[in-house]
């Protein structure tokens, strides 16, 4: 492990250890959830690809997202661009998910140089969230427009053929502050949530899964826990005429929602 990946490892330890220490000191409510995703990326150029994905989470949303990913030469910065449709929890219909959510958003990759198997990462991403409003027993026609800034720290151990010839074997640590601002009927929010995942991959087929923890802060003395399962399943494409290998590298953990 080089001395900026090591360095960065250990800031985004020591930020998830500060974030349970000030979390332990407040009353805790424990909530159960399983999160599916399908993510693809389509390769439609030497350094451009076309984004696609979507994520449910039992009685709390579903997502569909789409954009337009370019990697740099290096293939150390990675930015995409796109459009997400969301379906939320409504209230008033027993938490059927017909609240929409019309979300334009972009991130930014940067992957740090690294010469052995441990890999590592920095995301930003912004999202433009226009959320339909909730009335006193209904559904508004209205829409509230909010900001959601994210900020993401991945750690992969590249294991290679462990578990088979055929086969390529990581294990990743997630870790990512998102917080909320602007007007509309919501008010400040934030979050941190953390995801350890076993990545398996055949080919352009890699499939994850492990456990995700995400803390969420309700009021000054009381935070709830989101935890559960985590089962995504991501697929490369290339659709370029007569080119068969990729020219760039993608990895499941920068297409989390």
């Amino acid at each position: 492990m080089d001395l900026m990946s090591g360095l960065s490892l250990k800031i985004a330890l020591l930020f998830c250890g500060l974030q349970l220490s000030i979390y332990a000191q407040k009353d805790l409510e424990m909530r159960y959830e399983t999160w599916w995703g399908l993510m693809t990326s389509t390769q439609v150029s030497k350094r451009a690809a076309l984004w696609n994905d979507a994520h449910f989470v039992n009685d709390l949303f579903f997502i569909y997202r789409t954009g337009f990913t370019w990697h740099s030469p290096s293939d150390l910065f990675v930015t995409t661009a796109g459009y997400g449709y969301l379906g939320l929890r409504d209230p008033f219909s027993e938490n059927r998910l017909r609240r929409s959510e019309h979300r334009p958003w972009m991130q930014t990759v940067y992957r740090l140089p690294s010469n052995n198997s441990f890999r590592s990462s920095f995301r930003f991403r912004y999202d433009a969230r226009f959320t339909q409003d909730l009335g006193e027993t209904s559904l508004t026609d209205d829409y509230s427009f909010n900001h959601r800034w994210r900020f993401n720290y991945a750690a992969r151990y590249l294991w290679g053929d462990l578990i088979s010839k055929n086969t390529n074997f990581n294990t990743v640590v997630l870790n990512e502050f998102l917080w909320r601002t602007g007007s509309g009927n919501f008010g400040f929010e934030r979050e941190h949530r953390t995801h350890f995942l076993a990545q398996i991959g055949w080919k352009n087929i890699t499939l994850s899964t492990g456990y995700v923890f995400r803390f969420i802060p309700l009021n000054p003395h009381v935070f709830r826990i989101n935890h559960g399962m985590v089962f995504w399943l991501s697929i490369q494409l290339n659709a370029r005429s007569g080119e068969r290998e990729q020219t760039f590298e993608e990895f499941p953990s920068e297409h989390i929602h």
